[in-house]
């Protein structure tokens, strides 16, 4: 199933990718939408209601993860104890969370694509080109218009989503689709996305957590003993690497301490020889 939903995630991108190759003027055409030309302004930036939604929308995804981040750093903390949190599921929460919105989106996509926002380009009283989603250079240099961040947060409510029992599965990854993408909108609406970077927000943090769930939780290859003796393994390299690298910090501080007793030793027969 997580692979054909992943086939399905990029070939749905490839079609979006080719339509707004084709007819880049639709990204403009839905930033006028919620464009004010009198005032040379997207009026909901400067709501500060709709501002309140986004501040609460914004965190609902850390509240998700926390949970799971929080039993693997305890896992690491204290190797011996047992995860109360699938370890499957706590790596896929929490890695399809860092690779997904965090590197991918933030890292690789936003601080190097150069795609100037909507409220930064002539069209919407900034002085930037508008550049078509597909073209990485721009006037942007850092925090740029593709993807969404917030959209690829919303997104990723698909996660958490997808391990709802079966038959309510289609209900809870529905609403969260759609979370992702009133989030996306209101982005939007503000001028600070155009309406490709949220879909593209959607497709690439969807399918990165696609690629988790196959690799982690498909019928087959899911193994939680497996994973569990693994973290185990690697909690307790991690401690032998600290002790040894706080033994090696103990022995350098005493040595420093033993050359500048030497030192002052020294210092103090030169000036007194009696």
């Amino acid at each position: 199933m997580a692979r054909r939903l992943l086939l399905a995630t990029l070939a749905l991108g490839l079609i979006l990718g080719l339509i707004f190759a084709i007819f880049p003027e639709i990204d403009l055409w839905a930033a006028s939408l919620f464009y004010d030309p009198q005032t040379g302004r997207f009026p909901m930036a400067r709501d500060e209601d709709w501002e309140r939604v986004r501040n609460l929308a914004y965190w609902v995804p850390y509240l998700l993860v926390a949970p799971s981040l929080f039993v693997l750093i305890r896992k690491f903390v204290f190797p011996r104890t047992k995860m109360v949190i699938a370890p499957s599921v706590a790596l896929f929460l929490v890695g399809s969370f860092i690779a997904g919105p965090g590197v991918l989106t933030n890292l690789v996509l936003k601080d190097n694509w150069g795609r100037p926002r909507p409220n930064q380009v002539e069209q919407f009283g900034g002085k930037a080109d508008f550049e078509p989603w597909w073209r990485p250079g721009g006037a942007c240099h850092r925090n740029c218009s593709f993807v969404s961040g917030e959209g690829s947060l919303a997104f990723w409510t698909v996660a958490p989503a997808m391990l709802a029992p079966p038959a309510a599965r289609p209900f809870t990854v529905g609403a969260a689709v759609l979370y992702g993408i009133s989030v996306g909108g209101l982005r939007v609406t503000f001028g600070r996305h155009f309406l490709s970077d949220v879909l593209f927000a959607g497709i690439f943090t969807v399918g990165m957590l696609l690629l988790f769930y196959y690799l982690l939780l498909a019928p087959g290859r899911r193994n939680d003993a497996r994973l569990e003796a693994q973290l185990d393994r690697v909690a307790f390299a991690l401690h032998r690497g600290i002790a040894a690298l706080l033994a090696g910090i103990g022995t350098g501080l005493a040595r420093l301490g033993a050359g500048l007793r030497h030192s002052g030793q020294a210092l103090l027969r030169r000036a007194d020889p009696d």
